[in-house]
């Protein structure tokens, strides 16, 4: 498939990703997970934090959402997002460079918000699930995914090993609170325990695949009650 990322400053491990994800769309993996995690947006407000070049938006976006709102910190992705949105005819939709952990919304300003796999960037769990939380309108759905315990072995089937670097700075997190490397894994009971211990109430929680045994990555879908 042709992308519009002309005139757009993308590195060649950007224009992969692009390439990477949209296959990904293309091929049903995000209708899945809209699926699976039962997520309705129609006539809905929608964000999604760190959208990257906005697939999972433009999956959405066949739902009839009445508003897609797509942030992240990468400017030449939200190029690109805007790009394949005008030329998909999309139309209700925002893009703006934010930070996830200093959203520039309102409270209760969604009633969907979603962020697949950015809490293990970001630099604090709970901070980054209360302001996604708080710009969650009451009944409003949130639908996360996290790295877990599986996702670095998966990269020594590609002669990979820098990865496995996740593990130790990962405890040094649990032990301190720091990350000395903003990617982590997760523990998907504390998380659910951490959207409880703030008001939401979590449904759902599914596995993805598995590499020697262990989980790569968990979705989790909560909903707001107060």
């Amino acid at each position: 498939m042709k992308y519009h990322w002309d005139k757009i400053d993308l590195t060649e491990k950007q224009r992969e990703y692009i390439n990477s994800v949209y296959r990904e769309m293309e091929a049903g993996s995000y209708r899945k997970t809209i699926k699976i995690m039962d997520l309705n947006v129609k006539n809905k407000r929608v964000l999604d934090v760190g959208c990257g070049p906005g697939q999972f938006l433009v999956e959405l976006s066949k739902d009839s959402p009445s508003l897609l709102v797509g942030c992240d910190l990468d400017e030449s992705f939200l190029r690109f997002a805007f790009n394949e949105f005008t030329n998909r005819n999309i139309n209700n939709f925002i893009l703006i460079r934010a930070d996830a952990m200093n959203l520039p919304f309102a409270n209760e300003t969604f009633d969907v918000v979603t962020s697949f796999l950015v809490l293990p960037l970001l630099r604090n769990d709970k901070e980054a699930l209360i302001e996604l939380s708080r710009v969650l309108k009451i009944d409003g759905t949130l639908c996360i995914s996290i790295h877990a315990a599986g996702l670095p072995i998966r990269y020594i089937k590609q002669g990979r090993f820098r990865p496995l670097l996740i593990y130790p700075i990962t405890c040094i997190y649990q032990l301190t609170g720091k990350k000395l490397i903003l990617n982590t894994i997760q523990n998907h009971k504390k998380i659910s325990k951490i959207l409880n211990s703030i008001g939401l109430h979590v449904d759902k929680i599914i596995p993805s695949k598995k590499s020697f045994g262990l989980v790569e990555t968990f979705k989790i879908r909560a909903i707001k009650l107060k």
